[in-house]
């Protein structure tokens, strides 16, 4: 809340005599599909054809062989969402539709670690595995095919992740990224591979498309849970698995599928039923975190178990399993990243490329969650490590996450040097650092980042506007339209949406330890009267007591149909902004930039000199209701102090060293710093350039 500017291209403004097909044009092309393309976006979805792929016949052929000749097949796996479902899938057809001796293995995230390793061959050969079978894993596990070999033990790895200049010996290497591959759609996830395999093997088997097909909720939950790519193939298989999970809640006796209890138990856990039904969002933020909750606290096992279960009562026991570890894995995960904001944790300031945090006794179960965190709070690539192992020397271990448009694997490679071990790809990686090698590592990471071209980095504190629309355009049809891109995710974001001319009526605080804020705002309708538009904002119940003090408003925010009242709209508010900027007013544009960026966002140096003044007369310790009486007495005084403008001030004092702020309501001032060059503020920097031409 308050704490993005907002861009808009000119063209991307609507009045309120605009059209919803004007928008919807607009939208489609900024995606970069050309009109001819736009009726098969919108259409009804079907599953390709199986590809025509040398590698993944030959993985057919081993499997299938394997299974004539009785022997074991051990399907090798990982502990979170992607690998979970992935393992069930091949396991489930396996053992149901082929017949076959076989079993899985989920490694421990604690003991064992990511991937397949010698070890982990040895254990199962001991145990009379014949053919080792890898999901969602095995690209980069050379010595573990090598270790197979030795023994006489057949592999067949399938994966998705990205591969080393060295690639593992073993009878088929299924992976879309390796480029000699023509498995076609190459952003597929490891359930994607997984599905693709069953699809090619029920093919051979004369199995029945149905059969195979009924695979698709999980192959979705595994799609949207580990965050590739929503668009070709994936985006066929979220629409239909929605559409699956859609029809299984509104007809929970006729849950036909092979993993249907399991689906239909998670799905009902997350308070989804026939009216409530599921989108992509719902499953990213209810759904897939609860199968990660398995393989982040225990054993992934207990999510494998979810899907397997072989009536709906199992199913359910299950799912509430893994919605209590969700539970404690919340307030874990809390823990750490307060934590991993705190001086001494904290080992990169604003002048570094990377923000990287390092602990002691981190759970390692919550360090990708927490380095998500990190990423999307500093607007930069963030890891996050805890100490794996004690020494002169320490071991950490930990995981990192990017940004749009940075290549996080491609860096590490470049720095690979420092690493004892990573792996991942561009968004997501795993690694393992020397405590002697931090400091070289991050030298050596800025090096790298020194010559790129950080413009195509998400601004800090900026949301780029899809559409500015005046009040008058909010209508259920306006959010139909919307609808009609889903499903949103990753590299098909949901539109980034301004309605202007609101005014906020009521406001409280609502869910779990009053954690999100409920708002009813009075909307002007086409025929000069008004309508009462409820909106929801995750996550922002602190802010309570400043948005309460709004009165005229604009929000960036998602509409959609209510789902209990389905004439009603409600908006998903991601921002907040205490201004009522009618779309035909004249907007100013900022900074000489082609694009349009609202007044009350400049926080320039003449305000910043009017603020500080302000400020210096506080205590040198002072709370948040004195800068909310600061704020009254600069409104007072005919000064434009909207709550962004005040909230990016502080900010820049901080980074500035004029200001501390101790807890959420504390700050400190330091009176002794007299004089400061304010570029040497990251953030006033960022405000003054803006988005690149």
């Amino acid at each position: 809340m308050f704490d993005k500017r907002w861009i808009v291209l000119p063209e991307h403004i609507y009045g309120k005599d605009s059209t919803i097909e004007q928008i919807r044009t607009e939208l489609l092309r900024v995606r970069g599909i050309a009109p001819e393309d736009a009726a098969a976006f919108f259409a009804a979805p079907l599953l390709p054809p199986v590809p025509e792929d040398e590698a993944l016949e030959a993985a057919v052929d081993i499997i299938l062989t394997a299974i004539d000749d009785g022997l074991r097949i051990s399907i090798f796996g990982d502990y979170d969402c992607d690998g979970i479902c992935a393992t069930a899938i091949l396991y489930h057809f396996l053992k149901n539709c082929a017949g076959a001796d076989v079993d899985y293995f989920i490694p421990d995230r604690f003991g064992e670690g990511y991937g397949i390793t010698p070890a982990a061959v040895e254990r199962l050969c001991e145990q009379g595995t014949g053919l080792i079978v890898t999901v969602d894993n095995g690209i980069s596990a050379l010595e573990a095919a090598a270790r197979a070999d030795e023994l006489g033990v057949a592999m067949v790895i399938t994966d998705h992740h990205l591969a080393g200049e060295e690639l593992p010996r073993c009878g088929a290497l299924v992976d879309p990224h390796l480029p000699d591959s023509t498995f076609g759609y190459r952003d597929e996830c490891g359930a994607g591979v997984a599905f693709t395999l069953v699809r090619k093997l029920g093919e051979e088997l004369g199995v029945d498309p149905v059969e195979t097909d009924g695979y698709i909720t999980a192959v979705a939950i595994a799609t949207i849970g580990d965050s590739v790519p929503l668009t070709g193939t994936n985006r066929i298989y979220v629409r239909l698995g929605l559409e699956a999970m859609a029809n299984l809640l509104k007809d929970p006796d006729g849950a036909a599928g092979p993993l249907d209890c399991g689906v239909l138990a998670l799905l009902e856990s997350c308070g989804f039923n026939e009216t409530l039904l599921p989108g992509s969002t719902d499953i990213s933020f209810k759904a897939a975190p609860k199968i990660n909750a398995a393989g982040r606290l225990g054993s992934g096992e207990r999510a494998i178990h979810l899907f397997l279960a072989p009536n709906r009562a199992e199913a359910e026991k299950a799912a509430e399993t893994l919605a209590e570890e969700n539970r404690t894995r919340k307030v874990i995960e809390q823990d750490v990243y307060t934590d991993a904001l705190r001086p001494g944790r904290l080992l990169t300031g604003p002048a570094d490329a990377l923000t990287l945090s390092a602990g002691e006794d981190w759970h390692p179960g919550v360090i990708g969650i927490v380095a998500s965190q990190l990423a999307d709070k500093f607007l930069k690539p963030a890891i996050a490590l805890t100490v794996n192992v004690n020494g002169d020397d320490p071991l950490y271990k930990g995981s990192g996450r990017s940004v749009r448009g940075f290549d996080l694997f491609k860096a590490l490679s470049a720095c690979s040097g420092h690493l004892e071990r990573f792996g991942g790809h561009a968004m997501a990686v795993g690694i393992s650092i020397y405590k002697s090698q931090l400091e070289p590592f991050l030298a050596a990471f800025n090096a790298y980042c020194a010559g790129l071209d950080w413009s195509l980095l998400p601004a800090r504190q900026s949301a780029e506007v899809d559409a500015a629309v005046s009040g008058e355009l909010l209508t259920p049809e306006f959010s139909d339209m919307l609808a009609t891109f889903e499903p949103f995710g990753d590299e098909n974001a949901a539109p980034a949406i301004v309605v202007t001319g609101l005014r906020l009526v009521n406001v409280r605080r609502v869910g779990v330890d009053s954690a999100h804020l409920k708002m009813v705002f009075a909307v002007p309708d086409r025929a000069g009267g008004q309508q009462y538009v409820d909106g929801i904002a995750f996550r922002a119940g602190s802010l309570l007591e400043s948005v309460s003090r709004l009165k005229n408003v604009s929000v960036l925010c998602m509409p959609r149909r209510d789902q209990f009242r389905p004439e009603k709209l409600f908006l998903q508010v991601t921002d907040i902004h205490e201004f009522d900027l009618g779309v035909e007013k004249t907007l100013v544009c900022m900074y000489n930039k082609p694009y349009i960026t609202f007044e009350s966002f400049a926080a320039d140096a003449g305000f910043l000199r009017v603020v500080y003044k302000g400020i210096s007369k506080l205590p040198p310790e002072f709370k948040f209701n004195d800068l909310i009486a600061l704020r009254a007495e600069l409104i007072a005084a005919g000064v434009n102090c909207s709550w962004f403008r005040l909230k990016t001030a502080m900010d820049i004092f901080g980074q500035l060293g004029l200001v501390n702020r101790t807890s959420k309501t504390d700050f400190t001032l330091d009176r002794e710093v007299t004089k400061v060059e304010l570029e040497a503020s990251e953030l006033y920097r960022s405000l003054l350039t803006g988005p690149a031409d």
